[in-house]
């Protein structure tokens, strides 16, 4: 059987589905559909087969877009045979399987977050909505990663009640992600992993580090993550050097480990505008880091027993200053029972088996379906 993931990027296949990839590789064939960008020669090295497609993301180009189906109909119409589709990210959900349901191919789709063009109603938001309703007209299985956005799809008949589920997100490696000691400092160091989107709430970090500097306060603003071309999201690199410069923030680049910089800090922040579920706030919490996010759609995923957690307002830098304040306020103690329930969170929670799990009961159910 080929296992065929569609996704915009190696960089989140080599990233957030790799296990699942291992596990899938024991007994199947196991095709990537991606664009090329570096990470294609790990997938490669594990023993996937990794074809090249452009993707332009985030807008939509109605002429690449259209070459794009084309592309997708002549590669899947060569594999169709014996195969499974399994869709991520929004172009590969609604292209992916609107060409599956052509080729009568089997497609499960993760629901990773709906992006900001849901966070106001609008012409392109219906739009989007429309290609949803199209593509998923027969889909095998739909998972999702948030409440909210499985409520969207069930308002607008996207899905109907019987082909979804929510799962924890992509889940941890609790593993890799292994506790570290929570220890006293003379400090306190915050974290914010992100690529550097607008949407992220980088801005508002960068604003309340002003702050802080300005009020002379004992805190460290650690920020980790990539500029991403070609988005009109994308923070421009001077707004990030400069504040790094003045020492507003303290920009560390991007790292393919984040573990080190996690083991380092003392809470993990994320003032997100919308997420699917955040990897990076659960990555930190699995290692034992207090957060400090948003009650945004996905952020509150996180949220079990506010027993770990601070919330700040949605694109509120004041908000999110106080937040740093006050758990910069709290005693060791407290920290470190905020460190440990966040950790019995993920263990609870999170458990990346569980995602995976999911994932082989659907695709052993589509075998069964067609056969």
């Amino acid at each position: 059987m080929k296992i065929i993931f569609f996704s915009n990027s190696c960089w989140s296949v080599q990233n957030f589905r790799v296990n699942l990839i291992k596990k899938l590789l024991k007994n199947h064939e196991v095709i990537i559909l991606a664009p090329f960008d570096g990470y294609q020669k790990k997938l490669i090295n594990l023993g996937c087969k990794v074809i090249n497609i452009k993707i332009v993301n985030n807008k939509v180009v109605f002429f690449s877009d259209f070459i794009l189906i084309f592309k997708i109909l002549k590669i899947l119409f060569d594999l169709k045979k014996n195969s499974i589709l399994l869709n991520f990210t929004i172009k590969p959900l609604i292209f992916g399987t609107f060409v599956s349901r052509l080729l009568k191919i089997p497609s499960i789709c993760m629901v990773t977050g709906l992006g900001t063009v849901f966070m106001k109603k609008n012409l392109l938001t219906f739009f989007v909505l429309f290609l949803y309703r199209i593509a998923f007209k027969n889909v095998f299985h739909v998972f999702f990663q948030n409440k909210d956005d499985k409520k969207i799809f069930l308002k607008h008949k996207i899905i109907n009640h019987k082909n979804f589920s929510l799962i924890p997100g992509s889940g941890v490696d609790l593993k890799k992600f292994s506790y570290k000691k929570y220890n006293k400092s003379t400090h306190t160091t915050f974290l914010l992993v992100a690529r550097l989107l607008k949407e992220k709430g980088i801005i508002e970090y960068i604003n309340a580090g002003k702050l802080i500097k300005k009020k002379k306060i004992n805190i460290k603003l650690n920020l980790v993550g990539s500029f991403i071309e070609d988005n009109k999201s994308s923070i421009n690199k001077k707004i990030i050097f400069e504040a790094h410069k003045n020492n507003e923030i303290n920009y560390l680049g991007f790292f393919n480990d984040v573990r080190p910089q996690i083991k380092k800090a003392d809470c993990m922040v994320l003032p997100s505008y919308r997420e699917g579920t955040p990897r990076s706030l659960l990555e930190g919490a699995s290692m034992g880091r207090p957060i400090i996010t948003t009650n945004a759609v996905g952020c509150r995923e996180v949220l079990i027993n506010k027993k770990n957690i601070f919330f700040c307002k949605i694109m509120n830098y004041s908000s999110l200053y106080l937040a740093l304040i006050k758990f910069h306020k709290l005693s060791f103690n407290n920290k470190k029972k905020m460190s440990i329930n966040s950790r019995n969170m993920i263990n609870l929670l999170f458990d990346e088996k569980k995602v995976i799990s999911a994932y082989m009961t659907k695709i052993k159910e589509s075998l069964k379906h067609e056969s």
